[in-house]
């Protein structure tokens, strides 16, 4: 059985599944309108990466339920 998470520990999760949500966000969106194409595979990259910290946070999250 997994420990219960405090309210300050679900703030400070929830803060930082808004912060990569919009990092990947805006990563997805630069790589849209980018002409580079080496800028816009690294973009991409980091659009990737960010959801997959992003879906992590959410693994962690909802294991603690």
């Amino acid at each position: 059985m997994s420990a219960k998470l405090t309210s300050k520990n679900l703030q400070e999760l929830g803060e930082l599944m808004d912060s990569e949500d919009l990092a990947y966000k805006k990563c997805l969106f630069y790589a849209t309108v980018a002409t580079d194409s080496t800028l816009k595979s690294k973009l991409g990259a980091y659009a990737n990466n960010h959801r997959q910290r992003f879906e992590a946070l959410l693994k962690y999250l909802n294991s603690h339920e």
